[in-house]
């Protein structure tokens, strides 16, 4: 995950994602002219942008603060989030945690919610006060009115977060919230999966629908922004429909189950263009183990050396290009494959070490999606035998 590395918060590493370089530019621009020009009020220029830079950063740190939320929830129960990347709206906290019960994915889904009408409330207060105070606001020294204006516009900010995130659709909180909800009615995580991503599905459509009636009749902007929503939530919602059908596909397989039996062995001085065709052609998603001799350098995929621009390959070898293998994670052969395959979605390679097999083994992207292939084919084959069976009883009475 990309973002910029601000420090750990209770054990995570927390990310600004780069998106958020052209959020507070901006809101720190629009704001700063109007407060400027006599627009929304007639300051200082430093004043003005001043406020708005103030307004910038303290978005950023309530959305912060949400996500911080949900970290330390999901801490208290049990639940390590690795990393937190920083995104205006929905966190990728919902693919990370992984709750044991419903109600602990209601208590990490809602408190992010929570903290956001609280932080709203309290600046709120803030602006409120100064608003209806001993004083005219609008006669008051310049300082003041910018101290409430920047509480209420962060006041009115998370009162937004707080709704928008509680809308039932992935990526938002609303999503998990309402997963846990039916899960916690039904007694069943698949059925609460399934009701979320179609509820997702058809909010996707609504927002859609929402935002080409703004377009037409209101406003083009707001319109645009429905639009997008709505497509990313249904997008979103495709994504964990397809996660769920991947989960059923491997349920009951282990890491064993999905050993590459043909990982390949190179050198460390082998150059990238002679790796890439001789060994990474027809292999998508394959691997390979970096060895000098008996000597078990790294690994490398395809996860590696696309980060490297074509026409430096021919310079660049396998030792420079590879993950050490001590940094790469490691897997028990017993481990059930799902839980497998969300390591190596994390971990952002092409394969993880299984843990004690001799010779050193492989689970790959590659031979992960074979056993998932033969998976769908004996469905298949288990449909037409039903078929054919249920004709044959046709025929018989």
């Amino acid at each position: 995950m990309s973002g910029l590395t601000f420090g750990r918060v209770f054990g995570t590493e927390i990310r600004a994602h780069w998106t958020w370089v052209l959020i507070l530019a901006f809101i720190a621009v629009v704001f700063g002219i109007d407060l400027s020009d006599g627009t929304a009020a007639n300051w200082s220029v430093g004043l003005a942008y001043g406020s708005s830079i103030a307004t910038a950063a303290l978005v950023f740190l309530s959305v912060a603060a949400h996500e911080l939320a949900h970290v330390k929830v999901a801490r208290r129960n049990g639940q390590m989030i690795p990393v937190v990347v920083v995104q205006l709206l929905g966190g990728p906290y919902v693919m990370e945690v992984k709750p044991k019960t419903p109600g602990e994915e209601i208590r990490i889904s809602a408190v992010g919610s929570a903290f956001s009408l609280l932080l709203s409330l309290a600046f709120g207060f803030v602006a409120v006060g100064l608003s209806v105070g001993p004083f005219n606001i609008d006669q008051a020294p310049d300082g003041l009115q910018a101290i409430q204006f920047v509480a209420s516009m962060v006041a009115i900010f998370n009162l937004m977060l707080c709704v928008i995130n509680l809308v039932p659709g992935y990526p938002m909180d609303g999503a998990r919230l309402l997963h846990g909800l039916v899960w916690s009615r039904t007694g069943s995580e698949e059925t609460g999966t399934a009701a979320t991503v179609r509820i997702g599905r058809y909010t996707g459509i609504l927002l859609m629908m929402l935002g080409a009636t703004a377009v037409a009749l209101l406003d083009a902007a707001a319109g645009l922004a429905l639009i997008v929503a709505g497509w990313m939530m249904m997008a979103s919602s495709r994504t964990m429909d397809r996660r769920r059908s991947l989960q059923g596909l491997v349920a009951g397989l282990h890491v064993s189950d999905a050993e590459d039996t043909e990982a390949a062995r190179v050198p460390p001085q082998l150059t990238l263009d002679v790796f890439a065709g001789s060994y990474l052609a027809e292999r998508v998603g394959a691997a390979a183990l970096v060895e000098r001799g008996t000597e078990l350098l790294g690994l490398i995929g395809t996860a590696q050396i696309r980060r490297i621009p074509r026409r430096s390959w021919t310079l660049t070898h396998t030792s420079d290009a590879m993950v050490p293998i001590a940094k790469v994670p490691t897997v028990a052969g017993e481990m059930d494959l799902w839980s497998a395959l969300e390591v190596l979605e994390r971990s952002g390679l092409d394969a993880l070490l299984i843990a004690a097999a001799v010779p050193v083994a492989l689970v790959t992207r590659q031979s992960a999606a074979k056993v998932v292939h033969e998976r769908v084919e004996e469905r298949q084959r288990e449909m037409i035998a039903q078929g054919l069976a249920g004709r044959g009883r046709s025929r018989g009475r």
